[in-house]
């Protein structure tokens, strides 16, 4: 039998199940994976015969087996993102809204505030419209002047009251009147359940048989940090639970077929 010395490389898939089932809705491409590996440990119950001399083990029955592994990505793509809260993403879309007052009370200078955030908005607003923006403090209704008094992120919705602002007084009371900007954006939700779902490696090895590692039954949750800041390209640490579907193995490696 020849060697088959191989340096691997490839392509990991991954698809969540459709509500309620164990079938894939759609693979997605999880992008570029540094590192992915499996684990595989098992349990046996080892059986000694006691008959003569000394105890010689006679029998060993398997007990358990715990497929699991490991993988990063440094694509910080959304998908990948909600994989590491527990979540789910989706995109955000935002119709133009009307001008309409936020109050903000009790502004501490020097602090940012998010426009737009409630109880039932956590998130506050997006895209705010320069056109028509107001803010004024309500005592005596003094308007605030941009870059003097007050800096916003439209974007974001992050408004920032200037230290040192003649106008923008510690404990005032500040209306922000404005527009949102008709505009789509992506979210991420964060979950409390491991991801469900099927995984499918395609190698491409520049040296060695290619195969297609085939994971009917999958749960991921996050392996370690997941770096916001740094001086390092960002990474997703992902652990991953190979589990036996209700039909089926749970891992099937199948070679690249040879045709006749």
């Amino acid at each position: 039998m020849p060697n088959n010395y191989t340096l691997g490389r490839g392509k990991v898939y991954f698809a969540r199940f459709l509500p309620g089932t164990f079938t894939p809705d759609g693979y997605f491409y999880i992008g570029n994976t540094p590192e992915f590996s499996l684990t595989i440990e098992s349990e046996t119950l080892d059986h000694y015969s006691s008959d003569e001399g000394i105890r010689e083990k006679d029998d060993s029955v398997p007990l358990e087996v715990n497929r699991t592994g490991s993988m990063t990505t440094d694509n910080i793509d959304p998908k990948n993102v909600a994989l590491f809260f527990f979540g789910t993403d989706a995109p955000v879309t935002q119709a133009v809204v009307a001008a309409a007052p936020f109050v903000i009370n009790d502004i501490h200078v020097g602090h940012s505030y998010k426009l737009g955030q409630t109880s039932i908005n956590p998130a506050g607003h997006f895209g705010i419209n320069a056109t028509g923006l107001t803010v004024v403090r309500t005592a005596g209704s003094l308007a605030l002047n941009l870059n003097t008094d007050y800096i916003i992120d439209l974007e974001g919705g992050i408004i920032t009251f200037v230290e040192g602002s003649a106008v923008a007084i510690e404990l005032a009371d500040i209306t922000v009147t404005y527009a949102l900007r008709a505009s789509t954006r992506t979210r991420v939700l964060s979950g409390s359940a491991p991801v469900e779902g099927a995984m499918v490696y395609r190698t491409r090895n520049p040296k060695g048989d290619d195969v297609v590692f085939s994971m009917p039954y999958v749960k991921i949750t996050p392996n370690g940090d997941y770096a916001l800041k740094g001086d390092e390209w960002q990474s997703i640490p992902l652990s991953l639970e190979i589990l036996k579907p209700p039909v089926g193995e749970a891992i099937y490696r199948d070679g690249m077929p040879a045709y006749a």
